[in-house]
């Protein structure tokens, strides 16, 4: 019997970059969490972000946020990881000395930091994903924050132009996620989604055979690979669908509630 269900959400329930999600979502995890399934939104997100998009039900879910790097419920952080100073201020001197057709922000668990307003990044954090996005002059000024991802932009090609420098000076010191087109996400090593999933199985005492879990890129995979049920949605990476145990259709087909109004039915019976 699944017990937890966790699930990405950009590319997997909505579209990139988008704040619109459909409503049926909330009332299927109001009757999850009635019938005892804990549910656990898993995203890249920033919380802000996830908690408007998941409104109605804010109280009944964990929120994951950041790539895995920290866990809420009920706005209680239960778990947060963070980056070395050191680190994520090279990785800012990297993109701006070597990779310069990039764009990169800081997040930390309050808010996320990035130093062009005008640039394309900000604007569609804060305007479609609905990010707290704050203006700093140059982000290796800022000290004391908790820093928990450095992400490199770029409309296009950010996994591409990450190769040449970023991609193999980072990969053995931090987790490196790539996270469709426009991102590669560095998180610290243990802050990954299927940790912070992990995270909340031992708390609540449910296996990996209890656990269904959603996703549609690279940063899915670990978390696919360890749950009981899993299911890659069609539009998902090759990669990710090998890894998932199953298929289910698109985000504009609302692939996943389908599949969770089946786990509704089976356990309703149970």
């Amino acid at each position: 019997m699944i017990k937890l269900i966790a699930t990405d959400v950009d590319g997997t329930l909505v579209k990139d970059g988008t704040m619109t999600i459909n409503p049926e979502y909330m009332t299927v995890i109001r009757k999850l969490t009635e019938l005892g399934i804990t549910f656990v939104v898993c995203s890249g997100r920033q919380y802000d972000s996830e908690r408007k998009l998941f409104e109605p039900v804010k109280d009944l879910v964990y929120f994951v946020s950041d790539g895995g790097t920290v866990i809420r419920k009920n706005d209680k952080i239960l778990k947060v990881h963070t980056l070395p100073d050191e680190a994520w201020k090279r990785m800012h001197h990297m993109v701006k000395e070597k990779m310069p057709e990039c764009d990169c922000y800081i997040a930390t668990p309050e808010c996320s930091y990035a130093e062009n307003e005008n640039g394309r990044m900000f604007r569609w954090l804060r305007d479609s994903y609905g990010y707290d996005m704050r203006k700093v002059a140059d982000l290796s000024s800022l000290q004391g924050k908790q820093v928990l991802k450095f992400s490199v932009y770029h409309p296009e090609r950010c996994e591409e132009l990450c190769a040449p420098y970023f991609t193999p000076a980072w990969r053995d010191k931090v987790t490196l996620a790539v996270a469709g087109k426009e991102w590669m996400d560095s998180t610290p090593p243990e802050g990954e989604k299927s940790t912070a999933v992990e995270f909340i199985q031992k708390q609540l005492g449910i296996s990996p055979e209890e656990t269904c879990t959603f996703g549609d890129n690279l940063n899915d995979i670990a978390m696919l690979q360890k749950a009981g049920m899993s299911y890659a949605v069609v539009n998902a990476r090759a990669e990710v669908q090998t890894a998932a145990k199953g298929v289910c259709p698109s985000y504009s087909e609302d692939g996943v509630l389908q599949i969770l109004k089946g786990i509704v039915s089976e356990s309703g019976k149970q």
